[in-house]
């Protein structure tokens, strides 16, 4: 069984990775299929991935008391 990982490659913009395990380990680094860009691991793409989330939700959240 196969997982298919969505995630935007900064080089070639394809977002399909896959996986030969079942389950995605934090420690499994994260290569682009197409272009073979090492994009690092799972734990470091969520960190990134979690502070861009809370970057976009803080300042909608300023504009609405202004």
């Amino acid at each position: 069984m196969t997982v298919q990982v969505e995630l935007p490659c900064p080089k070639c913009k394809s977002t399909k990775m896959k996986f030969e395990r079942p389950e995605i380990r934090e420690t499994d680094i994260i290569i682009c299929a197409a272009c073979g860009h090492n994009l690092g691991t799972m734990a470091s793409i969520r960190e990134k991935m979690n502070k861009a989330y809370q970057g976009l939700k803080k300042p909608s959240a300023a504009r609405k008391l202004q």
